[in-house]
């Protein structure tokens, strides 16, 4: 299990910079077929920006289903979930009413 503390690598989250740099992190830690703990510890707010940087990008190299079982969220907010949340539903579901 990998992983990543968000403030340890990043100053914000309110950006894609430090998104991609996060995304970074994960797509390294899943290619190398190992689980990731994102943790949140000290964070109180992200963008959209973040989110779409960091995670939704993944879509793009990753199945959903292997995100949902490989990358979890520890130490978080009920409004940093939330976003997440959010924004994997819209995209999943795009995904799926285009195919």
């Amino acid at each position: 299990m990998v992983k990543i503390i968000v403030k340890d690598v990043v100053d914000n989250c309110s950006d894609n910079t430090s998104g991609l740099k996060i995304l970074t992190l994960i797509e390294e830690a899943l290619k190398a077929g190992e689980e990731v703990a994102v943790s949140f510890e000290g964070v109180s707010y992200v963008s959209t920006s973040f989110v779409n940087s960091a995670f939704i990008n993944l879509l793009e190299e990753f199945t959903f289903d292997i995100i949902k079982t490989k990358l979890s969220f520890v130490k978080s907010t009920v409004q940093i979930n939330k976003l997440i949340k959010e924004r994997f539903a819209f995209e999943t579901n795009k995904t799926v009413a285009v195919s």
